[in-house]
């Protein structure tokens, strides 16, 4: 089953996949940048060294070789005395970083160097190196020298002041000589690419814990979505089953009864279902236990409810199953409705073809007992017979005439009939018989009026009144005939004390020419029933064999809306 979720856990899986990218691009950015300013600072540090040595190397070598002011004398200086400037240029590589050490006259001609191949370097030198110094007095580099990565220093001399020089002018003997100092950049490399080795590593660790983060936070909001479906679902179902109006029980393999929706409960008349063997609650049913075999709809009676129990097997592996429990007593209510209406209609069609045909003949039978009823007066039994021949031609034209009106209902008036008036006009009517049972009727209208028609509803009221004085026990015997108004309409209820009615008669009271009596019908119901129909209204028995018998009408303030 699919469930709507908010799109929250959405967007937060999105925030926080562009923070990581941002941080790792954020973390990538300042370790390239730190890196490239740390080899700046390592390539300045060498320089720096460089520019000591050189300084150095001056100072040393005016101090050792005794060197004049003036270019020209100190030029032929270096020349005459090579050896030794070499010597301490070779106790220079000896005691610094310093890997060459060379003086070059402006001319770019070598005037004394640490190597024993000064064109070695001299000639790895770019032109705009020679360029550089000339104009702006220092140039440096990286290279490789003899395998090894150096820094390259090249600047003019302090060794002479310049003082033979006029105006700005120098001859080439007379300009200072260039100095190139190469400093080994071995232990500055292996620092730095520890520094990066360092850098690299420590921003590989914070982006691999930002992306394990990352995956653990997907992976809660996951579990955090799954657990907020599975919790909406199972609130979905419960609320489903809570409300679901067929009952539900689930039984284990044992057969006993684990869970029940409270509609199951209602069902079963309240029974405490859950932890109740199957069988049991079959047997106070009145169930055999076969029924719970049968993997089909099984309709039962149990009291006053009309049930339909199917059972279904759970493809689980667990050996449970789901029994699913339906109330069809409104429906049941219906069929035997539709089965009362179709018979209805049967005797309609009947009674139609017949009524005349019989009629004319029982009214000349009819007057032919009367005749030989005066002509036998006084001799018995003969007068007794034809009294008893027209008693029981009155009674099947009763029979006849409660068939036509069966049959073809007249058209209804439908106004606000009082009810006191009509029932003191049935009171009026039927006293004398219901004194002839010793019992007596009491009328209570708290309803003014009922939209009826006043014929229907008069003879409705008369034929439950002859059923209530059928059923009076004698001396004290009560009838009561009471009225009362609802914000839908009028209930109007007759009850009396006698006999009731046993469940069967009960369920079969309203179809035509069922009776109890010896001398009924069976049509008065029928006949009150239809008039109901006809009001748009409904009737209801409530009956107990011990206690009497009540009947309901209910008259709607519309009678084209039928009431439940």
């Amino acid at each position: 089953m699919e469930i709507a979720l908010p799109i929250r856990s959405n967007r937060t899986i999105m925030v926080a996949t562009m923070a990581v990218f941002v941080l790792g691009l954020s973390l990538s950015f300042s370790t390239w940048h730190n890196l490239r300013q740390q080899q700046e600072s390592f390539h300045e540090h060498a320089l720096v060294t460089a520019r000591s040595i050189a300084a150095g190397i001056e100072i040393n070598l005016r101090r050792e070789l005794h060197l004049p002011a003036t270019a020209e004398h100190a030029n032929a200086i270096l020349h005459l005395q090579r050896a030794l400037a070499k010597d301490l240029l070779q106790d220079y590589i000896t005691r610094t970083d310093a890997r060459f050490i060379g003086l070059y006259n402006p001319l770019g001609h070598i005037l004394f160097s640490s190597h024993s191949d000064p064109k070695s370097i001299q000639g790895q030198l770019p032109t705009i190196a020679w360029e550089n110094m000339g104009h702006t007095g220092e140039w440096s580099g990286e290279m490789n020298f003899e395998g090894q990565p150096i820094m390259v220093l090249g600047r003019i001399s302090h060794l002479t002041t310049g003082a033979a020089c006029h105006d700005g002018q120098c001859p080439p003997d007379h300009q200072p000589p260039l100095l190139l100092v190469g400093v080994d950049m071995t232990q500055h490399l292996l620092a730095f690419g520890k520094y990066k080795r360092t850098a690299i590593l420590q921003t590989g660790y914070i982006l691999a814990v930002t992306i394990v983060f990352w995956i653990l936070l997907l992976g809660f909001l996951q579990r955090k979505e799954q657990g907020q479906r599975l919790q909406r679902l199972e609130s979905f179902n419960a609320r489903l089953l809570d409300n679901m109006p067929d009952g539900l029980l689930t039984l284990a393999a044992d057969g006993t009864i684990v869970a029940a929706n409270p509609a199951a409960s209602s069902l079963m008349d309240g029974l405490n279902l859950v932890g109740q063997p199957l069988t049991r609650l079959f047997a106070t049913l009145g169930l055999d236990e076969g029924t719970q075999r049968n993997q089909e709809w099984t309709t039962l009676k149990t009291r006053d409810k009309h049930l339909e129990i199917l059972q279904l097997p759970l493809k689980d592996g667990s050996g449970q199953s789901l029994i699913l429990v339906r109330d069809r007593t409104e429906l049941a209510g219906l069929e035997r409705e539709l089965h009362r209406n179709e018979k209805l209609a049967a005797i309609g069609r009947m009674a139609a073809g017949v009524a005349h045909e019989i009629r004319n003949p029982l009214s000349a039978l009819r007057g032919f007992a009367q005749f030989f009823a005066k002509k036998l007066a006084g001799r018995e039994p003969e007068e007794l017979y034809a009294k008893t021949m027209v008693q029981e031609a009155d009674r099947l034209n009763r029979v006849i005439t409660d068939l036509l009106f069966l049959a073809r209902p007249r058209q209804l008036d439908f106004a606000q009939v009082p009810l006191a008036q009509v029932f003191q006009e049935v009171h009026t009517l039927l006293s004398m018989d219901i004194a002839a049972k010793g019992g007596r009727l009491e009328q209570n209208a708290d309803a003014q009026t009922a939209m009826a028609d006043r014929d229907a509803f008069k003879q409705a009221l008369i034929n439950l009144l002859m059923n209530s004085i059928a059923a009076l026990p004698g001396e004290g015997g009560l009838i009561e005939l009471m009225g009362q108004a609802d914000d839908k309409g009028t209930w109007v209820r007759v009850r009396d004390n006698g006999r009731g009615m046993t469940p069967e008669e009960r369920e079969h009271a309203l179809e035509p020419f069922f009776t109890t009596r010896d001398k009924g019908t069976g049509l008065g119901l029928a006949i009150v029933h239809t008039i109901m129909q006809e009001h748009g209204g409904s009737i209801s028995i409530e009956t107990d064999p011990s206690r009497g018998t009540t009947v309901c009408l209910f008259f709607p303030d519309n009678h084209t809306e039928s009431a439940s």
